[in-house]
């Protein structure tokens, strides 16, 4: 920590005061500690991006390949960026298509055997984490998920998010019925290079589900999985983020998932392929009905009902139905 920048006068804590003891240059038999690849898409996050920064090179990890692409922040990103240039391995400031852009031209760089992208606007909650990664690694982990804890502006935990933020067992089909499956955390989950290789360059048209589709391209290749329930990665709610809503008042996040959902299903075989199409469309409807701002008529359920029979096998469908008729929306 002696050899960074000093902290802004108000920050105490990890990753600002407090100092972790770097790893060995090798491990115990000699040998190199797996190359860790990390990717900062960045764009006008001046306010949480030194936290990133810090507890990214605090890790103390000896082996760490850190890159950050901006998109040309016009905010105090740059000048701070620069205070930690000597320690990045390249970092780039200029206009792109968007988070998934930068993301693609951060993979481009990567070198490792360990991949993850960071946000901007995330931090790693604990000092050792890469240390426990290239652990797991070691034991030929190839899908590397940690948890996430979800926090306010003030560092307090946001408790009705705390389960958007945990790890489970995941596998490719489980994880394609997006609707019924939590999405995995993106910022505390590793992938070998092995694997990421296959699934880059991401579709740079996507706003929101990049992780989703990197993921389903990574779980279609069978990896070997390993979910660990520790927090590894504080998440920031600040009223900007993509999932919380700050999109275009057109953007529609089902019709997103839903592309990306029937795009990687097309490598299914024919019959479940067509079985998940009818799933997929059967949800959207029921989704809208949800959605409905207006009280639904025992008639207009009956027509969905008899247009698409399918519907019938939905429990989430007769549920939404009850709730109209009794009038609990």
């Amino acid at each position: 920590m002696k050899n960074l920048p000093s902290p802004p006068p108000d920050k105490t804590g990890w990753p600002w005061t407090e100092d972790n003891q770097p790893l060995p240059q090798r491990m115990t038999d000699g040998s190199e500690w797996p190359k860790i690849s990390i990717v900062t898409p960045s764009y006008n996050y001046g306010r949480f991006i030194e936290e990133t920064i810090r507890s990214v090179l605090l890790q103390g990890y000896p082996n760490l390949e850190y890159i950050i692409i901006d998109g040309g922040s016009t905010d105090e990103t740059i000048n701070i960026i620069k205070k930690y240039e000597k320690y990045l391995s390249n970092w780039v400031s200029e206009p792109d298509k968007g988070q998934t852009d930068a993301i693609n031209k951060g993979y481009e760089h990567c070198s490792g055997d360990i991949f993850v992208w960071l946000n901007a606007d995330d931090a790693y909650a604990i000092s050792n984490c890469l240390q426990r990664v290239a652990e797991f690694y070691m034991q030929g982990y190839q899908l590397i998920c940690g948890e996430f804890c979800a926090l306010d502006l003030n560092g307090n935990e946001i408790i009705e998010y705390r389960d958007f933020g945990k790890s489970y067992p995941v596998n490719f089909d489980k994880y394609l019925k997006f609707w019924s499956c939590r999405h995995l955390p993106q910022p505390a989950v590793f992938v070998a290079t092995e694997l990421a290789n296959k699934c880059f360059p991401l579709d740079i048209k996507l706003q929101v589900v990049m992780d989703y589709q990197f993921f389903l391209r990574v779980l279609s290749q069978k990896p070997k999985v390993i979910s660990v329930n520790q927090k590894w990665v504080n998440f920031k709610y600040h009223g900007q983020n993509k999932c919380l809503g700050n999109l275009s008042e057109d953007f529609n996040e089902l019709s997103e998932i839903s592309h990306v959902a029937l795009l990687e299903a097309s490598q299914l075989p024919w019959v479940f392929r067509k079985n998940f199409e009818i799933d997929t469309g059967d949800y959207k409807i029921i989704h809208s009905l949800i959605r409905s701002t207006k009280p639904l008529t025992f008639f207009q359920f009956f027509f969905q009902l008899i247009s698409r029979p399918t519907l019938a096998r939905w429990p989430l469908f007769w549920k939404t139905f009850a709730k109209n008729l009794l009038g609990k929306r």
